[in-house]
């Protein structure tokens, strides 16, 4: 058995090997093909340009190692079968699980590596791709711009918005620049053409236009303008970054966690999507409380038309008005919004007050002052100061889905995290999976030779990912779970390779 073991390894190292080194090649092409435009014109260094497609290997590794392990077992089992050396060994009384016994325990291992590497390796490699291709697309502004986009050239100073651009001769057409560097006023440039340049340090930019006009607005006087028309002007914009920066701070996306980071997101979500339902609840509860208030009869009070309510109780009266400004705290900040005041009839009732008077109410007011945290009963506080604001059944149901879309939003949250946390595991998985489904398939059709492992590869993969792409969808919108979604091709494709080898182990004797 041990010499079986050893030859069935050894016949399936070198197409296995081949195999990752070819998909590899082939997946790391098709990046090459889809960032040269983001490249090219940048006056980048070789090793950025090496570094950009390194830090791609281990993304391209993740999915093209279950690959290679589908096409070696197409390949060496339908060659095994061709020659009659699958046929032989079931004559000598041993079973095709038994062949396919330490190709399962090699895909084991490859899948607990495979796990240790998504969760470690991976995620470190995705972020630093991404620091450094948002500092490439920084680099030379001349070729980062996108035709009819405001595009942000100086960061909250000046945007250019050009129509078409000329990249070979960095030639822009009706541009449209906007300058905020002057504090007291503001300029709008209009041309029909313009020439963009650094300097020879390459930290100024320089725009030469041509028949354009100057819009400059001074900030005082908002509604008056200056209009200066122009033939031909150099507009120069120092200090714009032309040198490769890496900003290794930036927020890192999901795919760029590790499983205990997307845990803590996916929390954030639940606290979020709780919140909502507590907030809903106890806003149904005051609402039902004010409204069974409401409905109380006042003595010697003028009713409506229809007698189901005092004329002079459709709104609170003044005397029972509550400052909305005062009572509504932030969630996220822990303290209270500074709101303008309302002027829709119902003015606030607090007489004014000498400054650092204490009003009354607020000695017993269950809310905090303003400008201290919140207190940890937020959510009550929260709840019930929007209650007091209700007036009409429109705006109970703005709020009601106000609560709503925040608990969609948080349950969408713990998804996203809980898809990304379940992916780890399951493409390492399908290594197992593929060994499983391609060993009977291999049997079944001996002489399918090259045609056969191509054809199959291709359509076990198309499949796979369609699956798991589709359940990733499902999981975005609510319609089943995260797990369910990432392991389900796992389980229906296992299922059918069991079939498809209950079929091929027969033992001929």
């Amino acid at each position: 058995m041990r010499t079986l073991t050893r030859y069935i390894l050894r016949r399936h190292a070198g197409p296995f090997i081949f195999a990752v080194i070819g998909t590899t090649v082939l997946l790391l092409l098709d990046q090459v093909s889809k960032r040269f435009e983001r490249l090219i014109g940048k006056d980048l260094e070789w090793i950025v340009i090496a570094e950009v497609f390194i830090y791609s290997i281990p993304f391209i590794l993740a999915q093209t190692l279950p690959m290679a392990v589908l096409i070696a077992v197409l390949y060496v089992f339908s060659r095994m079968e061709g020659d009659f050396e699958i046929t032989a060994i079931k004559a000598s009384g041993i079973p095709l699980s038994r062949v396919m016994a330490p190709l399962l325990v090699c895909a084991v291992i490859l899948a607990g590596g495979m796990t240790w590497f998504n969760n470690t390796i991976l995620p470190q490699s995705n972020h630093h791709l991404q620091v450094l291709l948002r500092g490439i697309g920084r680099k030379t502004p001349t070729f980062n711009l996108r035709e009819h986009t405001i595009n942000e050239v100086l960061p909250s100073y000046v945007y250019v918005h050009p129509g078409m651009i000329d990249r070979e001769e960095s030639v822009v057409h009706d541009v449209a620049i906007y300058d905020e560097r002057n504090g007291q006023e503001s300029r709008s440039i209009y041309a029909t053409r313009g020439k963009m340049g650094f300097s020879e340090e390459g930290e100024d930019l320089y725009f030469d236009l041509e028949d354009g006009v100057v819009q400059v607005r001074m900030n005082e006087r908002p509604h008056a303008f200056r209009r200066i028309a122009f033939e031909q002007m150099l507009l120069k914009i120092p200090d714009v970054a032309n040198g490769l920066e890496r900003d290794t701070a930036a927020i890192r996306g999901d795919r760029e966690m590790n499983i205990a980071d997307m845990r803590a997101e996916a929390a954030l979500g639940a606290q979020m999507a709780d919140a909502a339902r507590s907030e809903s609840l106890v806003y149904a509860q005051a609402i039902t409380r004010m409204l069974l208030d409401f409905e109380q009869p006042l003595a010697d009070a003028p009713t409506s038309g229809t007698g189901a309510r005092p004329a002079d109780r459709t709104r609170p009266q003044e005397s029972e008005v509550v400052d909305w400004r005062d009572d509504i705290p932030d969630l996220e900040r822990g303290r209270d919004i500074d709101l303008p005041d309302r002027r829709d009839g119902f003015p606030p009732t607090r007489e004014a007050r000498a400054p650092g008077e204490i009003e009354p109410e607020a000695q017993d007011s269950p809310y905090p002052p303003r400008g201290e945290a919140a207190a940890p009963d937020s959510t009550t506080q929260v709840a019930e100061s929007a209650a007091r604001r209700f007036y009409s059944a429109f705006d109970a149901a703005t709020q009601f889905h106000s609560y709503a879309e925040r608990e969609v939003t948080g349950l969408r949250r713990i998804n996203q995290y809980w898809v990304e946390i379940h992916k780890k595991g399951t493409i390492p998985a399908a290594c197992i999976v593929f060994v499983l489904l391609g060993a009977p398939i291999a049997v079944r059709f001996p002489r399918g030779g090259i045609a056969l492992v191509v054809g199959v590869s291709l359509g076990i993969f198309g499949a796979y990912y369609v699956s798991l792409i589709g359940g990733e969808r499902l999981a975005d919108r609510l319609w089943i779970s995260p797990l369910w979604a990432m392991w389900a091709p796992n389980v229906l494709f296992g299922a059918a390779g069991l079939v498809a080898l209950a079929r091929s182990t027969k033992v001929m004797r």
